[in-house]
């Protein structure tokens, strides 16, 4: 009989029903006892299942389903051919079901709420981003970087404590900030002339834009010891262009498949800044 069964598998390159059963099971961390128990009915039941002894009736494959969590032609090693949820199939299944009345009642219905929830999370993404300025090139952690005559672009950020009175955010470039700030971090900053002992600062140089650390002499140095930045004198150009609040986190930017939809919702914002920085003469 065994034989008889394993040529059954190979022949229709499928598992049978109980191994299909089992596996669906143990992944939904049941034991038989708790599987049976679920369905009023004895232990034996199962393990005869499982070992293809016999079949469930059909009134326990819905419930079957519901307690694996599993879609029908999962459990019977069917192609799937909607790929909806078993929630999905369900609901799609009801539907079908209903007089075309009453149908067309559900249906504005589920519209209604999709309407009422997309409404929601709109607002809750407006009250919870804010547009920042990104400012061009970058500030290197080192002994300058170059900046280009462009104007800034701009991005979606997670409002927080850190950012709530940032100006916009810098690309750092370079390893004489560690391991405060890594090259390829994002900082937010906010404008500022001067800076206070040990404060971080975005600045202006002759040999280009540079982060750096104010010295008690109200010299900068870098955090890194093992990149000193050279001692500027008098006839150095050096100015100020920001204090730095803190690191952009991952956690504050804007999830990929949002990042259209935050143009649309920010969008008197971003006409704002392009009126403001790329076309004006």
């Amino acid at each position: 009989m065994e034989k008889t069964r394993k040529d059954y598998t190979v022949r229709d390159a499928q598992p049978l029903f109980g191994t299909l059963l089992k596996e669906s099971r143990r992944s939904a961390g049941l034991s038989q006892k708790d599987l049976a128990d679920s369905l009023n009915v004895t232990r034996n039941t199962v393990i005869n299942w499982e070992a293809d002894k016999s079949r469930p009736d059909y009134h326990y494959i819905p419930e079957l389903c519901r307690i694996l969590d599993i879609r029908l032609h999962d459990l019977f090693g069917m192609a799937p051919d909607s790929g909806l949820s078993l929630l999905e199939e369900r609901v799609v299944d009801n539907l079908g079901q209903m007089e075309p009345k009453t149908r067309r009642i559900a249906d504005k219905m589920i519209e209604a709420m999709l309407q009422e929830e997309t409404e929601s999370r709109n607002t809750e993404l407006k009250d919870s981003f804010a547009l920042f300025l990104v400012r061009p090139g970058t500030v290197a952690a080192g002994t300058g970087d170059y900046v280009p005559d462009t104007g800034p672009a701009y991005i979606f950020l997670r409002k927080n404590h850190i950012n709530a009175g940032a100006d916009g955010i810098a690309l750092v470039n370079g390893d004489s900030m560690e391991p405060v700030y890594h090259s390829g971090d994002y900082v937010y900053y906010c404008n500022a002339s001067s800076a206070a002992y040990q404060e971080d600062v975005i600045v202006d140089t002759d040999d280009g834009a540079v982060i750096k650390r104010v010295g008690k002499d109200h010299t900068l140095y870098s955090v890194n010891p093992a990149y000193p930045y050279p001692v500027k004198n008098d006839q150095n150009t050096v100015i100020i262009r920001g204090r730095v609040l803190g690191v952009v986190s991952s956690s504050d930017r804007i999830p990929a498949k949002d990042a259209g939809l935050m143009e649309d919702l920010f969008k008197d914002d971003v006409r704002k800044f392009r009126e403001t920085y790329v076309y004006r003469d």
